[in-house]
């Protein structure tokens, strides 16, 4: 073996090495979050009668719990690359299904600090489907076109080191448009309706909206610029670590507007006053922060 095919394997190991490492890093954030939430769960989510909302808090909790840790599978010396492609394929299949419920959990705001109008609704609800649909299509693409390397040294298992990866970044470019859509008009609805109020409710909805909307728009334009322009067995750096950032992101907003109402409806006991702003709000969230 000459010098400069040493190098080269030895970078693209370490190249290869750090996907698995990010990999580790984001089951470690997610078991860590997990415990952190639990109590609030148990308190805000089992109790409360089935309701869209909490179909949809446990669609984005708990199947990442089922394909996160496939990742782990990459470690497998023994894999074969037929078997790596299947694995890689569900891996995939969960990314897209986690992230598709996150962002409909956001419509779902959206449509909640609206005040249930049906427009809205309806326009994000179509932007939301259009964008899903082009993102299936196009990771059904990528995945018929997925290519593996052999083993390399001190990388066991699977290594993607091919494929159409600017349509996986195309995907990603659709989730930041969905997001910077919600997130616009959720800051255009917050001046003209609510700028005057003092409800928790509100305070928890655009704090957590966009604190999320930040983190999750540098995750994805992050991951963009990865799929695009990095080196080949850097393309799948951040893509775990995404799938659990909305995961958990998604999950907390929920928790976050539930007690808050909490909050709010002992408080009420307490006073047996509330302000008519509080009422009108708590009203047209129901569909989040009740059931």
């Amino acid at each position: 073996m000459d010098g400069s095919f040493s190098e080269a394997d030895a970078l693209a190991s370490t190249r290869l090495q750090a996907v698995k490492y990010f990999d580790v890093v984001a089951i470690v954030i997610l078991v860590f979050e997990y415990c952190l939430t639990f109590n609030l769960e148990v308190s805000l989510i089992w109790p409360s009668r089935w309701s869209l909302t909490k179909i949809l808090y446990i669609l984005s909790r708990y199947p990442a719990f089922f394909d996160v840790p496939l990742v782990l599978y990459y470690l497998n010396p023994t894999v074969s690359i037929e078997h790596c492609a299947q694995i890689n394929t569900a891996i995939a299949a969960g990314n897209v299904f986690g992230i598709a419920i996150a962002e409909a959990i956001f419509v779902l705001r959206t449509y909640a600090l609206s005040g249930r109008q049906r427009t809205v609704l309806i326009t994000f609800g179509t932007l939301y489907s259009v964008f899903l649909v082009a993102t299936v299509s196009m990771m059904a693409i990528f995945l018929r076109n997925m290519i593996y390397s052999p083993p390399l040294p001190h990388v066991p298992g699977c290594n993607l080191t091919g494929g159409p990866f600017t349509l996986v970044g195309l995907s990603f470019i659709l989730v930041l448009l969905n997001e910077t859509a919600l997130m616009s008009y959720t800051l255009w609805i917050g001046v003209k309706t609510y700028r005057h109020t003092t409800s928790p409710l509100v305070t928890t909805l655009y704090r957590d909206g966009v604190t999320y909307y930040v983190f999750l728009f540098l995750g994805s334009a992050a991951n963009v610029a990865i799929l695009i322009g990095a080196p080949k067995q850097l393309r799948e750096l951040l893509n775990t670590p995404l799938r659990v950032l909305h995961s958990v992101l998604s999950t907390r907003a929920l928790l976050h507007v539930r007690k808050a109402e909490r909050e709010r409806s002992e408080r009420t006991v307490a006073t047996h006053t509330t302000s008519a702003g509080s009422v009108h709000f708590a009203n047209d969230l129901t569909i989040m922060s009740r059931g």
